[in-house]
């Protein structure tokens, strides 16, 4: 398995990178769901309707630098 290790400025390890046809197989064999679907639907539908209450005036328009940092 083709692992890589994330650590923070002090070298303690944070976390770990696993390529995604290794976690694929992972998943199938733990038999878990595929979840990033979802995910990714459930961020949209909450993304348009912030749009659609900043255009309302009921959120304030975020600034790029709140953008940004979002991401």
């Amino acid at each position: 398995m083709n692992l890589q290790y994330l650590s923070d400025h002090t070298g303690h390890i944070t976390g770990v990178f696993i390529p995604i046809e290794e976690w694929e197989s992972i998943r199938k064999k733990l038999d878990l769901p595929d979840t990033s679907k979802q995910l990714h639907r459930e961020e949209l539908l909450e993304a348009f309707e912030e749009v659609k209450l900043i255009r309302e005036g009921k959120l304030p328009k975020p600034s790029l630098t709140d953008f940004l940092n979002e991401l």
